[in-house]
């Protein structure tokens, strides 16, 4: 159940007798059918101003001069409550607060709201006191793929922590093998053991420096590990991200932030990719990428990576069902969202490996007018409702 910090204004009434008492089970009822909700008033959880009466106005002006938001008005409809809640929206707006107005005539789409700003409210508290890792800074070509950490700190109270690129390369060059279990699967895979096996030193490496650092995520310059080894860390990646340890590409951190809100609203991990065309007039996009989760595949082959024909790149089979694709922009103030479906599977030689043809159900027109950086994620199911609310936390 989602966790509602239920916070009660009135200007008259007893809340405590049974005839009001009864009205707000009756409408708290309503808009919960299902029982998905947990009103409470212990601090805990969403904060909701639950608005019972007109004349509630002062009251809330009171609390909005000691306190701070976010600011959710939820009036029952009675006594004239809608009222006092467009006067308290105004006074909100007129001082530049987002506020946000829980109705609706249809009382169970009020719930599916609350439910979904619940989710989005538990995903933003959950960001706070993560620490992510940039490994040797962004690629060179990330030119608009760069956020400021102090804004990161401020806006999600996540902490972006620098690592050198020899603290990484040391512990490559240690020829440690941590998870066997993995590489035992992962042998019979290939022919290639060598070029498996420093893989995986490459995967340990990572790991180690997640462990010490406290990470629970990062993004790695991984193009430098192609020179230096010859091998890549798209391996690493698909397993590092199917363990809950987020991991983005080329030091992209808004894709690593991405992923974070993802993971944060959902649990799931998500397929980081590049945009290779898109098709305004069909509302198509094909999007590839040498690495993914093992977790979204129906299955896997490994080949070489694109660019380079070094080390590996996984060529995955995704589920041709619906999926969501978002991206936060390197300001940290909006989040593009669409949904879509992955219709085919393509397995195209000339462009990174993992490959998926998707049909978005809404105008694409705006991903060339207006797009965030080269990247994109994606993940299984239609999670628009709990994205846009999280946006009310940007």
């Amino acid at each position: 159940m989602a966790k509602i910090n239920l916070i009660t204004i009135r200007s008259f009434l007893n809340i405590d007798e049974p005839s009001v008492k009864a009205e707000i089970d009756a409408f708290l009822k309503e808009i919960d059918p299902m029982g998905a909700l947990d009103f409470q008033n212990d601090g805990n959880g969403l904060p909701i101003y639950f608005v019972l009466s007109g004349g509630s106005e002062s009251f809330f002006q009171k609390d909005y001069e000691t306190g701070k938001g976010p600011y959710f008005l939820l009036p029952t409809g009675a006594r004239n409550s809608f009222a006092a809640s467009l006067e308290i929206l105004s006074f909100l707006r007129r001082r530049g607060e987002k506020a946000v107005l829980l109705y609706d005539v249809e009382k169970e789409k009020i719930g599916k709201k609350i439910l979904a700003y619940a989710k989005a409210y538990e995903a933003y508290q959950a960001l706070k006191g993560m620490r992510l890792g940039l490994i040797g800074g962004p690629s060179d070509w990330l030119i608009d793929s760069k956020s400021d950490p102090k804004k990161i700190q401020k806006k999600f109270g996540i902490e972006m922590i620098d690592i050198p690129m020899e603290k990484m390369m040391d512990r490559v060059d240690a020829h440690r093998i941590g998870d066997l279990k993995a590489y035992e699967a992962l042998q019979k895979k290939t022919k290639r053991q060598d070029d498996l096996r420093v893989s995986f030193y490459l995967y340990e490496a990572i790991s180690s420096l997640c462990e010490e650092y406290r990470l629970n995520g990062f993004s790695l310059r991984c193009f430098d590990l192609l020179s230096a080894y010859q091998n890549t860390s798209c391996l690493a990646f698909g397993l590092l991200n199917d363990r809950g340890i987020l991991a983005s590409c080329e030091g992209d951190i808004p894709s690593l932030l991405s992923m974070a809100i993802i993971h944060a609203l959902t649990g799931q991990a998500s397929f980081m990719a590049n945009p290779e065309f898109l098709d305004v007039q069909k509302k198509q996009g094909l999007y590839a990428h040498c690495t993914c989760p093992f977790s979204m595949l129906e299955s896997y082959r490994l080949m070489t990576h694109f660019e380079s024909g070094l080390g590996f790149g996984i060529r995955g089979k995704f589920k041709e069902q619906e999926i969501t694709m978002a991206k936060l922009d390197a300001s940290l103030d909006q989040l593009l969202i669409k949904k879509g479906r992955i219709v085919v599977n393509p397995e195209r030689d000339d462009i990174c490996r993992s490959q998926i043809l998707v049909l978005f159900e809404e105008d694409i027109q705006d991903l060339l007018d207006s797009p965030f950086g080269n990247h994109m994620l994606f993940f299984y199911g239609d999670h628009r409702g709990e994205l846009e609310a999280f946006s009310y936390f940007l």
